[in-house]
């Protein structure tokens, strides 16, 4: 029964680890490709021309499926927000190999 209980919190742990974590780095990352000036450096040099046909592309994706906002901007509490569901993310992996580790001592 505790091997089932363990291994039934281990699947949980790991799909919900994964989807957590992918949807703070994938907001984050549909973001930067609707920034005003894609191209740009740090400090302001390169060609600041606009997202590519195929960036476009994904952006309009992103819209659709919601991750990004209809302005393309994320606010400094959508940024917290992404960072917490990615940290929460990694936690509940790192959660799922302990699990794992119990599970492999428990099979003995």
């Amino acid at each position: 029964m505790l091997y089932t209980v363990f291994f039934v919190l281990w699947v949980a742990s790991q799909v919900s680890g994964f989807l957590f974590a992918s949807y703070g780095v994938l907001r984050a990352s549909f973001a930067d490709l609707g920034k005003i000036g894609f191209g740009e450096g740090l400090f302001g040099e390169g060609t600041g021309g606009g997202p590519t046909k195929l960036q476009r592309v994904l952006l309009n994706v992103g819209l659709q499926i919601r991750l990004l906002p209809a302005d393309q901007v994320l606010t400094v509490t959508d940024k917290r927000r992404n960072a917490a569901w990615a940290i929460a993310g990694v936690a509940l992996l790192g959660l799922s190999i302990v699990l794992d580790l119990s599970l492999k001592y428990l099979s003995r």
